[in-house]
């Protein structure tokens, strides 16, 4: 799908962009695919993106030649991203680690920390996983 869009504020000029979809689109489609599609996942992506550029990830460190490595950096990288945006959008972060820890900084040191220092057994997983759970994010 191409969209070309004519910016009314910027002296007229032209801005082109393109997805792809594997939904049919026609004309009585093609606005509402473009706009709550493509342009919603352009901005998930793009601010995820910046987000690790910019962040305090340094995603742009080259840190090894093999493609191996690097593949496993980015995967790290995409975990402790998600796991953030998970602590830092739930509505309950407030009572839940500011309160008892003073801060997301300290927050994340010690869980920096645990991780480091604390073995968890497969059972320990298993059984953490085999109970029912729900995250909600604040949505105000």
């Amino acid at each position: 799908m191409q969209c070309r869009e004519t910016d009314t504020t910027e002296d007229e000029q032209q801005k082109k962009f393109k997805w792809v979809t594997n939904l049919t689109i026609r004309a009585n489609n093609a606005v509402t695919i473009a706009t709550q599609g493509g342009r919603d996942r352009w901005k998930i992506e793009n601010e995820g993106f910046n987000d690790q550029k910019k962040g305090g990830y340094e995603l742009e460190h080259a840190y090894s030649t093999d493609t191996t490595t690097s593949k496993i950096f980015y995967y790290m990288l995409q975990i402790a991203h998600c796991m953030t945006q998970l602590i830092t959008k739930d509505s309950l972060i407030e009572k839940l680690i500011t309160t008892p820890f003073g801060s997301l900084k300290n927050f994340a040191f010690r869980l920096l920390e645990a991780w480091r220092n604390q073995r968890i057994s497969q059972k320990d997983v298993d059984d953490f996983l085999s109970k029912r759970f729900q995250i909600r994010f604040d949505s105000s």
